[in-house]
């Protein structure tokens, strides 16, 4: 998961240049999408399937990969209506329509799930990098 939004993508250069101070955000969320996210839109699966954001535990990067991993499992569901995961997404918060996306990438392969499933990323499944 390398594609940064336009929210982070403006905190990381005002950061950086010393334009403007950053605030970390204090917990991150992870949310999936349906359709393909971007950097404008995160495509987040319907409230209806109870499909809702969960905590994301993140390790410190590692060098020379430049990248972060989860450090603690995600499970999201058991849902409770069809349908199919195409990506995930990284929140700064989980109220949806009140949190800012940071991060955004699509699954290896879309994941279909029936009501009552659940989705599970075992720890260290979920990289982020800038590369």
């Amino acid at each position: 998961m390398g594609n940064v939004s336009s929210y982070l993508s403006k905190n990381l250069l005002d950061w950086t240049t010393g334009a403007a101070a950053a605030t970390q955000p204090p917990a991150r969320w992870v949310g999936l999408s349906d359709g393909a996210p971007t950097s404008v839109s995160a495509s987040e699966i319907n409230s209806a399937t109870l499909a809702s954001r969960v905590t994301a535990l993140f390790g410190a990067a590692a060098s020379p990969t430049q990248s972060a991993s989860n450090t603690a499992s995600i499970l999201f569901g058991p849902f409770s209506s069809p349908g199919v995961a195409s990506g995930l997404i990284v929140f700064d918060g989980s109220p949806v329509g009140s949190s800012n996306m940071l991060w955004y990438g699509s699954l290896l392969t879309a994941r279909s799930f029936m009501a009552g499933d659940a989705l599970y990323l075992a720890a260290g499944s979920l990289s982020i990098s800038l590369s």
